[in-house]
């Protein structure tokens, strides 16, 4: 037997030094174990944890006039506290500049799945939405998408990107609501002390229009419990704790403070389809599993509290925004109503019969964006998709949350019956497009998880390059087809004058964004077949899954000048890979919405429903209008469109 006696001797496990690291293992399990205690009882004092006795929270210091004043609530569970949030985030870059962490305003838990109700001004100037909300444990900030936005009524809804459970407040319709009732106005600046005011209703759905960002507001209620700029997007609550609205702070120019609020019924109207309200006495159903709020809110009181000394947590986090330099953005509205802006009327909200969730009008109108989106698809078998994209984000108030996965959905049906069509028509080349299909699945989730960290500004200019693209690719068209014209002419004529050659610019352009290519242009050479399918493949899949479109703008022209394909052909190629690509990419974006808390899953799919029937019946009248109708004059009127397009994405 071979002795190595250069080894060194290693005595037993149970002989060696172990008691010293064990110690200090021990010692500093106790000591998290003790800090954890202790951030437990530093934000006890806000929550009131260990006293659940549920008692009445007091408001806040007093003046003279009984009004109430910017100091700390009373120090037990308030529901309205912990269902009110701070809304937060990076503002967005500036000439190069990026931006600072800003807290805007305030807003509101209405569903125990994390969605938020805010003042759609607040976020218009942040890049990354950041939603602080207070827990057991502390102030916990989360990040947060935007479901749909109301620009004509200033109100925002928001999901907190978690599957965690959150407290909320349950609705009061405010029809029940009379002028001079008592009502409760609560702001978060910072997302650690709120501030309240006590007071009363002044006015009614108000007639006078209220200018914030240039959009006149009407239907509102004046109060003067709203008298702070973090009161922006807070809750309104009535004398029982019922949401009953939502604040806007408007300051004129002398720097003095009006205060509105939202009702709720508006809340209802425009976002009932996206997510379930908890009513006052709702009833425990399907639809509603959850019935009463999860704390009965309480009276406001009319005792003062006692002034105390501020948290350990707060006096850090306070020490750290002056160390990054985070800005209190006092987002107010300007101008109060004047008698130099004329009245304007809202339709009346109220809540009547629902068409799979939608209210009528927003049914028929999801149904005719489909319809107008097949039209393009039928017509020029591309653009569709930005049709849809935006159209979902212009007129519906969508975010990118919910529009990705809707159109992916979508593309699976328009697309699936358009390859069988163009395979009965003989067009469709199956063997070739084989090999790419991985590749446009693989681009597709790629695509997807890119546009899920893009900010909404990116994704806006790149679907206003895309509408650009699309535009100038319908003018050359009309170009190519003045030059077939003009050498038809010259071949019946022969005394006919050749024409003066076209500039090289519009022949480049003709090559590579026209319909026709060179008979004597060379094939691209490959070595690898692989990086030629990844070629032609890839990009599709990934401008797919950034922006939700088809992409048929990339994987067309791919067609036709890296396999050669005829026109007809790269058409049905192109809607094949689409077709598989989306099936994935619905697979994924629903796997992934509903495991992050982004998205209910019957969201989209419902949604995606309501646009697939007007889309087939859109097809079927874009191909027939183009057999009516001289196609230089549909491609003039989509180039328009597409311009449209663009310039407002790029404005936006």
């Amino acid at each position: 037997m071979r002795v190595y006696r250069h080894l060194p001797h290693i005595p037993p496990f149970c002989r060696q030094a172990w008691r010293v690291p064990a110690i200090v293992l021990i010692l500093l399990f106790i000591g998290t174990f003790a800090w954890g205690i202790h951030l437990v009882r530093d934000h006890a004092d806000q929550l009131g944890l260990g006293m659940l006795n549920m008692t009445p929270a007091a408001t806040a210091d007093v003046n003279a006039q009984g009004v109430a004043l910017t100091q700390p609530v009373a120090q037990t569970i308030n529901p309205i506290r912990v269902a009110m949030v701070n809304i937060a985030g990076i503002r967005k870059a500036v000439n190069g500049q990026e931006g600072n962490y800003v807290s805007t305003g305030s807003g509101v838990i209405i569903n125990p799945k994390g969605y938020v109700v805010t003042a759609q001004h607040l976020l218009q100037d942040l890049a990354e939405i950041q939603v602080r909300v207070q827990t057991p444990f502390g102030p916990r900030q989360y990040p947060a998408k935007i479901v749909k936005v109301l620009p004509q009524h200033d109100l925002a809804l928001i999901k907190i990107v978690s599957q965690d459970i959150f407290p909320y407040l349950a609705l009061e319709q405010t029809p029940v609501l009379q002028v001079g009732d008592s009502v409760q106005a609560w702001g978060d600046p910072l997302g650690t002390e709120p501030i309240q005011r006590v007071g009363t209703l002044a006015k009614m759905d108000l007639t006078e229009p209220v200018q914030i960002k240039g959009t006149p507001l009407t239907h509102l209620m004046l109060t003067d419990a709203v008298f702070n700029w973090a009161q922006n997007g807070g809750p309104l609550v009535n004398s029982s704790g019922y949401l009953v609205g939502i604040n806007l702070a408007v300051e004129d120019g002398s720097g003095r403070i009006f205060g509105y609020a939202i009702p709720t019924t508006v809340l209802v109207t425009h976002f009932q389809e996206v997510v379930t309200f908890v009513h006052k006495s709702s009833p425990v159903s399907a639809a509603n599993p959850i019935g009463e709020p999860l704390f009965s809110a309480p009276q406001p009181a009319a005792s003062t509290p006692q002034a105390r000394t501020p948290r350990t947590a707060d006096l850090w986090w306070q020490k750290v925004q002056g160390l990054l330099g985070i800005d209190l953005g006092k987002h107010v509205a300007l101008t109060p109503p004047t008698d130099s802006v004329g009245a304007v009327r809202d339709p009346v909200h109220k809540t009547g019969w629902l068409i799979l969730g939608y209210t009528p009008g927003n049914f028929l109108g999801l149904l005719l964006l489909g319809f107008v989106s097949g039209i393009s698809g039928g017509m020029m078998t591309m653009g569709g998709g930005i049709i849809k994209v935006t159209g979902l984000m212009w007129f519906f108030g969508y975010g990118l949350l919910l529009v990705r996965p809707v159109a992916y959905l979508t593309n699976i049906f328009m697309y699936g019956a358009a390859m069988l069509r163009y395979q009965r028509q003989g067009l469709l080349k199956f063997d070739q497009c084989r090999p790419l299909i991985p590749w446009a699945m693989a681009g597709m989730v790629l695509g997807y998880f890119i546009g899920n960290v893009m900010s909404k500004t990116a994704i806006q200019w790149l679907l206003g390059g895309f509408a650009l693209l699309l535009g100038i690719k319908m003018l050359v068209e009309i170009t190519e087809y003045r030059v077939s014209s003009d050498q038809k002419r010259r071949s019946m004529d022969e005394d006919l004058s050749p024409s003066g050659k076209d500039p090289a610019w519009l022949i480049w352009l003709q090559r590579y964004f026209g319909n026709r290519i060179e008979d004597d242009l060379p094939p691209p050479e490959w070595r690898n077949a692989k990086a030629r399918h990844g070629m032609l493949g890839l990009p599709m899949g990934i401008i797919s899954g950034i922006l939700g479109i088809t992409g048929g703008v990339i994987e067309v022209p791919l067609q036709r000048y890296i396999a050669r394909m005829p026109l007809r052909t790269a058409i049905a190629n192109s809607a094949t890979l689409v077709f598989f690509a989306s099936i994935v990419g619905s697979m994924v974006a629903l796997w992934h919405g509903v495991n992050t808390g982004s998205f209910e899953v019957h969201t989209p799919v419902i949604m995606a429903l309501i646009l697939t029937p007007g889309a087939f019946v859109g097809g079927m009248v874009g191909a027939w209008l183009t057999s009516v109708i001289p196609l230089n004059v549909l491609r003039w009127i989509y180039a328009v469109l597409m311009f449209i397009i663009a310039i407002r994405m790029f404005m936006s």
